[in-house]
């Protein structure tokens, strides 16, 4: 599509927030909470789009365009999560000068405590702060987007913000000062988790080696660097718990020797997906072919049945001079002359005895073929129970990789999150 069509989405996108009403989603005054389907009319639009390069996706315009409408700050936050965007704006509560609650905005860790118990049973607090916190790396944190200056001065509102969400939707709470002062007790558990999470995202990007995840990570160092804007940027080098400063060089050196040992655990566990799945294509053949035989042996049994009914009444003729004997053949008995009926039987018994001789051949075959299979299944779960266990025993003793690269990131999350 030619730029031009982008002018036109545009103006349509910002007719549509003329007749839009933000209120008609709010909580609290302080939170928004939109479905896709209000405003599907613009999402069709932008979706449909080229987009000029400012843009990472149309996500990006229409946070644009409702901050716009809003007149957002770079302290609030917009997270376009699956389904429902959330706009949700940072609010100052007055705390404290001092005193043991001055962290929690007056209110008592008791009182706060019981709220989390009352509100948060089973801790999910927990799940859907790291859950938001993907979306905010992906939207107001995403590091294709910012620089390390921009991430110190946004990451505290953003946690605040997103723990604020968690409360808010969560709990029966009203009064602002008392959601912020739980918000903040909340976040105290998550803060180093978060931290952890963000910095395993940004390892994650460096690892694939994408540019902005490199450019990022060069500003954390023992040298004072100039960006691409030329702002500079003071030593603050990556130091773990035993102050060892962590480099571009070594990090990548661990990283690669990092993402090696994951793709062993990784192949491994799709080995054991394809050996499960071989193994349930055995059984199910070995199923399949004990029905076969079984059938096989119930009809060989009616063979041997017929034959024993012909061999009696051979047996019986032999003894008798009447000219009619009864029969019963096919489930229906019937008076036949005696010779015709000696001549019948003797050829019933032949096609009889055919039939058994290759039912005999063909039972032995299945047994056969179903000894093989039960042999395969027997080496196909030796297989899986040591696949099981190597992958267990490297589960839990880890690759010596591991530990190192925990130390890097457990030092850019402290690193990180010094303001």
């Amino acid at each position: 599509m030619e730029e031009s069509s982008f002018s036109l989405v545009e103006k349509t996108i910002e007719k549509f927030f003329e007749n839009f009403e933000p209120k008609e989603y709010l909580y609290l005054d302080v939170l928004y909470r939109f479905e896709e389907e209000n405003i599907e009319e613009i999402l069709t639009n932008a979706r449909s789009c080229k987009l000029p390069k400012k843009y990472h996706s149309y996500k990006d315009l229409l946070q644009e365009q409702i901050a716009k409408k809003l007149s957002l700050t770079n302290n609030d936050l917009f997270l376009y999560t699956e389904n429902v965007i959330y706009v949700k704006r940072f609010f100052q509560v007055e705390t404290p000068a001092d005193g043991p609650d001055r962290r929690a905005c007056g209110i008592s860790p008791e009182m706060l405590q019981e709220y989390k118990k009352r509100f948060f049973p089973n801790d999910e607090y927990k799940a859907r702060m790291l859950e938001l916190l993907t979306f905010a790396l992906d939207s107001t944190l995403n590091i294709k987007k910012i620089n390390p200056s921009e991430f110190r001065a946004l990451f505290i509102p953003v946690f605040v913000n997103i723990s604020d969400i968690v409360v808010i939707e969560s709990s029966e709470l009203e009064d602002l000062r008392e959601i912020r002062g739980l918000s903040y007790f909340l976040l105290r558990e998550m803060f180093e988790k978060m931290m952890l999470s963000i910095a395993e995202i940004i390892l994650f990007h460096f690892s694939n080696q994408e540019k902005k995840a490199i450019e990022f990570l060069s500003h954390y160092g023992i040298h004072e660097t100039i960006d691409a804007k030329g702002n500079h940027y003071k030593p603050n080098p990556i130091l773990d718990e035993s102050n060892r400063a962590w480099n571009m060089t070594t990090i990548r050196s661990t990283m690669i020797q990092h993402k090696k040992s994951k793709q062993t655990l990784y192949d491994k566990r799709n080995d054991i997906i394809a050996i499960k799945k071989k193994l349930s294509t055995y059984r199910n053949e070995h199923k399949e072919l004990t029905k076969h035989l079984y059938k096989e042996h119930k009809e060989f049994e009616k063979v041997e049945e017929k034959l024993d009914h012909i061999h009696q009444t051979l047996d019986r003729l032999e003894y008798t001079d009447a000219k009619e004997v009864k029969f019963l053949e096919n489930g229906e008995e019937k008076l036949y002359e005696r010779k015709p009926l000696i001549t019948h039987l003797f050829k019933s018994e032949d096609l009889l005895l055919n039939q058994k001789a290759q039912l005999h051949k063909s039972t032995k075959e299945l047994e056969l073929a179903l000894s093989n299979k039960q042999k395969e299944i027997y080496v196909w779960e030796k297989k899986l129970a040591e696949s099981e266990s190597a992958l267990k025993n490297l589960e839990s003793h880890g690759h010596p990789i591991d530990s190192q690269y925990e130390r890097i990131q457990r030092a850019l999350a402290k690193t990180l999150s010094q303001r």
